[in-house]
């Protein structure tokens, strides 16, 4: 599947820049759709520096902002292309631990936004194109929702806890529900719910629709917004972890997974499923709930004011008020003193120890970056060396008619 339209959001780096490399490469004309122009470009120069030939654009978008997606698609729909795949890869994931919200422009909560509400607009968009790509002869038209196997709760330990998605609390606004990893794990839900229900409403349009997780992947930028040690922890000391695991994918390996995804004939007749690894796999029990799916399609038609759907209006909650400060003890012991300095002293060591960790952590990301450098310039030696081969063993009259097309040209 090349000489298509693609769509590909946040293609500026990780999944997405990779993602639009690998399409580029393969003839394909490639949109970049993503919310910083000049990394945009800088991607672009860097897919022409390997792809001379590349068909790769840019168009503005912002998917925590619906006036952008709206935006977007009249922008799109001015080059007057069709429109073949849609790769909804764009995300973010703030601190896991933080409890201080952030909003869009539209007032929601800013992982749910992002993550499922300026996806699931897009998407509704542009059916119609997809549709139409889909009705030619040999049409073929596709839908790629990047999720994560951490919509399941159960997939860890230490997101057990989380609670199951509310659609009468989608923002997680009641007090006491958020927390960074509650948004985010919804959020990946949300994926999969509008998945599954898309697939219902394509049915018999041509155009498929399959969400996919692409694995654990720590050199993405997806965790961009986070706070604190977070960010480099998950990038330096859990790569490193996960790595000895053997739990990683590098960022080439997940990247292929999705294009197979949008191009590969074996995914040709293939909609309303969850991929992981290259194959179908079952998503958590709340995603596969069809009430649950319907209602989540008929929330997002509203707070995104699909047409159709009667608009509804997103108000901010009050802030909490801030806690008084605590006076102090007048009958603090002396024991009591000498304990709160001794775990401040212990704090400062741990933090100090978790630097140690990154700094050792990065050290192991930078091996794993060699040791992918090594292995890429390997293959293109070998496959260089087995282009000279082939070129050996072609006859000599082909060898001279490729001679007298060069000089003619």
């Amino acid at each position: 599947m090349t000489g298509k339209v693609v769509v590909v959001t946040g293609a500026t780096s990780g999944l997405g820049y990779e993602s639009a490399r690998i399409l580029c490469e393969a003839g394909n004309d490639v949109i970049l759709a993503c919310r910083d122009e000049e990394k945009a470009k800088r991607a672009i120069a860097k897919i022409k520096q390997q792809t001379p030939n590349a068909l790769a654009t840019y168009i503005h978008l912002d998917l925590a902002e619906l006036k952008s997606v709206r935006q977007f698609v009249e922008e799109f729909h001015a080059l007057n292309k069709k429109l073949n795949v849609l790769i909804n890869n764009a995300g973010v994931a703030l601190n896991f631990r933080d409890t201080k919200r952030q909003y869009t422009e539209d007032n929601f909560d800013l992982t749910i936004g992002t993550n499922h509400l300026g996806p699931f607009l897009l998407t509704n968009l542009l059916l119609d194109d997809l549709k139409k790509a889909a009705q030619e002869e040999n049409g073929d038209a596709r839908i790629v929702v990047v999720t994560s196997s951490m919509h399941e709760p159960k997939a860890s330990k230490k997101t057990k806890h989380l609670q199951p998605i509310d659609i009468d609390n989608l923002f997680l606004f009641n007090e006491g529900t958020y927390n960074g990893l509650q948004a985010y794990k919804n959020s990946k839900a949300a994926n999969l719910l509008f998945t599954y229900e898309l697939a219902k409403k394509l049915d018999g349009t041509g155009v498929k629709v399959n969400a996919i997780c692409p694995g654990i992947v720590p050199g993405t930028e997806l965790m961009r917004h986070a706070g604190g040690a977070q960010k480099p922890f998950a990038r330096y000391v859990l790569h490193g972890m996960l790595r000895l695991a053997k739990l990683i994918k590098t960022v080439p390996q997940s990247a292929t997974s999705i294009c197979a995804l949008a191009m590969d004939d074996k995914f040709k007749d293939v909609t309303g499923k969850f991929i992981k690894d290259g194959v179908e796999t079952q998503s958590s029990e709340e995603t596969l709930n069809e009430e649950l799916q319907g209602k989540l399609w008929e929330l997002s038609g509203r707070y995104t004011a699909l047409e159709g759907y009667e608009p509804l209006e997103v108000v901010r909650p009050l802030p909490p008020p801030e806690p008084a400060a605590a006076p102090e003890d007048p009958n603090k012991t002396d024991e009591q003193k000498t304990a709160e300095e001794s775990n401040e002293k212990d704090e400062k060591k741990n933090d100090e120890d978790a630097t140690e960790i990154i700094k050792e952590g990065k050290k192991e990301a930078a091996d794993v970056d060699k040791e992918n450098k090594d292995e890429l310039k390997k293959d293109e030696k070998e496959k260089n060396e087995e282009e000279e081969k082939t070129d050996k063993e072609k006859p000599a009259d082909e060898k001279a008619e490729k001679i007298e097309e060069a000089a003619a040209v």
